[in-house]
């Protein structure tokens, strides 16, 4: 075989390689991975209230990361891909003499949503009534929820708001 035929051979194979690839082989960053669950804090005696506890923090059950309040009066809560529920510890004046924990049970239903080949799946929630359960219930500092938004399919508004 000539230089010239095998030069020609090489090209074609390469032209045909990078003009083969299409737009869903790769995963645009635009793309929104799975949202999280965006929780407002409430205060109980006047829901339309936004305010955020002393001394409070939040721990997943079951993870190695610790998660904390973000700033101002929202926070965003991975929810467990793998199971229908995600538990939450509550703390309230963590560290001092009269700390409360409360540990909470978030109930959601998984709707997985195919986005292209090169992102594969993302994965939608669905909040379930109720929103939460109260796992230790005694001295409970949070006294009750309200679903601002059943569906949590992005993370532009709140999707549940904890009345303290």
């Amino acid at each position: 075989m000539s230089k010239t035929a095998f030069k020609y051979c090489l090209f074609t194979l390469f032209s045909s390689l990078i003009l083969s690839c299409e737009k869903d082989d790769i995963c645009i960053q635009e793309v929104v991975e799975t949202p999280d669950l965006i929780l407002l804090m409430l205060d109980s005696t006047n829901e339309n209230q936004r305010r955020s506890p002393s001394g409070f923090n939040i721990r997943a059950i079951g993870a190695e990361n610790e998660l904390t309040q973000s700033s101002g009066d929202s926070l965003s809560l991975p929810l467990n891909t793998q199971e229908k529920v995600t538990q939450f510890e509550f703390i309230l004046n963590e560290g001092l003499e009269d700390e409360n924990i409360d540990t909470l049970q978030i109930n959601y239903t998984r709707v997985d949503q195919f986005i292209n080949r090169a992102c594969g799946y993302r994965a939608n929630f669905i909040i379930q009534d109720p929103a939460f359960t109260l796992l230790n219930p005694g001295n409970d500092w949070v006294k009750g929820f309200i679903i601002l938004k059943d569906t949590i399919t992005d993370e532009k508004a709140a999707h549940l708001g904890i009345l303290y």
